[in-house]
This record gives structure tokens, sequence and C-alpha cells, in this order.
């Protein structure tokens, strides 16, 4: 079979899946002053140095107990949230009980969904598991759908062969100390997943959340996108701008070069990061990331609310100062202490509905 094959193959059948799942997926209702968070890939283990979650866990309590909880949030693990393929269920809610106490409050509240991934789709099967569980989310909005689900389901190989997997997982990499390395360090693999889940959003016209990947995205652009697209912008305003703005503009130009110069460092240069990734002259904003909650200094995360969509960066200001303000120069919120709350990108909901109507 040839190479050209083999992709209509990965196509036909991810557009099957994608298709059935969402004429499957769970119906609910979105109004404009509801305000839901998606949090994705937690990979929550048994607190060992094997425990992906470990080194945000402190974080994420905080900013689930302190701000979401008490604003009146709905919360959506999208997927992967237990980490089954290495750890067992019982070992995991043992230790984050703390983690569970939260998660219930949302429960008894009726604000608690949660999606299957491919590292806890073993849940599905465990009749103690205390929630409902579902493979996917339709969030209907003024006639409009919002498509949420966890973005294995692109993929025939995870599909059929996770077990397979997990048994890696569990027996090799586990003993090993190997962290979470399969889609979200594997640019070719991320890179696949997010075009076969952007073609079946892009040709639908729905908008629709993903995790699996870890890589944050904002209407269908990634971070190198996004910076792109920000330096662009600035160099426009640049001539027109007062001499105070003008340096202003000239530092903020300079981090983006820097951070665009660091991840093309580490992206090997067969990735294609570093370009749009749909190779398309007009991209549709259709397909948004949550990314993780276990990124190495800190968790990302998209909020629904009050009309609006948002990918917001939660991080301890003493671990890392590089988002003290957002892309498009948000101030950063602070919860308490070094907790610190960005706005890396926003527009309003039904803008960008509008658009993914008006360009496909």
């Amino acid at each position: 079979m040839t190479a050209a094959q083999l992709k209509q193959q990965q196509h036909d059948f991810s557009y099957t899946s994608l298709t059935q799942l969402y004429s499957s997926a769970v119906p609910v209702e979105l109004s404009r002053h509801d305000r839901y968070v998606v949090f994705a890939d937690l990979h929550m283990g048994d607190g060992g140095k094997a425990d992906d979650f470990v080194t945000n866990a402190g974080i994420f309590a905080q900013v689930l107990q302190r701000h979401y909880l008490d604003s009146g949030f709905k919360l959506v693990l999208n997927g992967d949230v237990e980490e089954l393929q290495r750890f067992p269920y019982d070992a995991i809610r043992a230790r984050w009980k703390n983690i569970y106490r939260i998660f219930d409050v949302f429960y008894r509240n009726g604000d608690l969904y949660k999606l299957s991934g491919n590292h806890d789709m073993g849940i599905l099967r465990l009749s103690r598991g205390r929630y409902r569980v579902v493979d996917a989310l339709r969030l209907s909005y003024n006639g409009e759908s919002i498509f949420v689900f966890h973005g294995h389901q692109v993929s025939r190989w995870f599909m059929r062969h996770n077990r397979t997997i997990g048994m890696v997982l569990k027996y090799i990499a586990t003993p090993l100390r190997i962290k979470n390395y399969e889609v979200s360090h594997n640019s070719r693999k991320r890179f696949e997943t997010e075009r076969l889940a952007y073609e079946f959003a892009s040709r639908n016209r729905i908008l629709t959340i993903i995790g699996h990947t870890h890589r944050p995205l904002f209407e269908s652009m990634s971070k190198v996108d996004s910076l792109k697209f920000e330096v662009e912008r600035l160099c426009r305003a640049y001539p027109e701008a007062a001499a105070d703005e003008r340096q202003t503009i000239e530092q903020r130009i300079a981090r983006y070069r820097g951070e665009l110069l660091e991840l093309r460092m580490k992206t090997p240069a067969r990735g294609q990061t570093s370009a749009s990734l749909y190779a398309e002259n007009l991209v549709v904003p259709c397909l948004f990331n949550s990314g993780c909650v276990i990124g190495k200094r800190g968790i990302t995360a998209l909020e629904i609310a009050d009309g609006f969509i948002r990918l917001v960066y939660w991080f301890d200001r003493k671990r890392s100062s590089t988002y003290l303000t957002g892309l498009n120069g948000t101030p950063q919120q602070s919860l308490s202490g070094d907790t610190v709350r960005t706005v890396m990108k926003e527009d309003r909901l039904d803008f960008v509905l509008s658009r993914i109507r008006l360009l496909t």
C-alpha cells in the first residue's frame, strides 16, 4: 500500500470515527450566562516519581477550589484524568483524596462532566467509578454546536491497540520512570492528530475542543502561529505608536522572537510546528485544545464564560515569569500568594462561531 493510500485510509477512519462520536455525544445546553472550564490530561498517578501529576497538583487543587468552584463554573475533564495505564485506580484515589473531594462538590452540584481518554479508558469498565463517564459532549449554543472529545478517537492505532500500549507503559515505562511521551512529545503524531480533527471540524462547521496532544490551540493556531501573528501585529502598530509605546512594543517583540527561537531549537527540523498547521491560506478558527495540567511551568485550560472563550494559563510566579502578560497584553490575576492566572488569548464566542460559518 502506498503512502497516499495509507493517508487516505487514516483520513477515512478518522472521519467515520468522529462522525459516529458526534452523533452519540451527550447533548448539553449552553447559555450566554453559563461558565465552563475545560481541563485535559491530568494523568493522575500514585504520587510516586513516575506520577506526572505531582508537579502541578497543588496549583490545580487551588485554582479548582478557590477560583472555578467558588465562581460558579461547571467542570469538564476532557480525558486522561487518571493514569490507568500505569497505576491501579484505587491507588490513584487514595493518593489524591483532596482532588476527588473537589470533584465531588462539582458532581453534587450537577456541574461535572467527565470524558474518557486513551489513558483512562479502563474506567468505563470499573463499576466502582464514582462519576458518569462519557466519550464526548455536544454543547448547544444559539443553535450552533461545540464538540468536545479527547482526541485519540482520530487514530486507528490508539483505538485498536490501546491495551497493548498500556502494557508497555505499565511494565516497561513506569518501572524505568519514563514520562508520557506518546503523542505530546512527537511532533509528527501531534500534527496528524490536530490535522484530522481540524479537517472534520472545518468540513462540518463545528467548533471543536480536544486534548490528547498536550498542546494548547486557540482558533486553530498553535503557540508558534500565535506568536508570529502577534509579532506581525506589533510591527504594524509600531510606526504609529508614541515614543513610550514603541519601547514597550520593542520589548515584547524581542521576547516573542526569543520564544520562537527557543521553540525552533526544541523542534526537530522535520517537524511541522514552525508553519501553519493545516497548510491553508485562510485558517478556519474551529479547533481548540485546552493543553494539559502537567506542563513543566504550569497549567493551561479553556474557559467558556459569559459569551467569551479564553485560553488561560495558571502558574507559580516562583517557577516561571515568562507569561506575566498574555499574548494580547492582558495583565495577570493573582489568586493568592504566587499563583497567577493569565489570559493568553480570548474572543467572543459569537464572533468565533460566525467566522467558522462564513469561512467554510
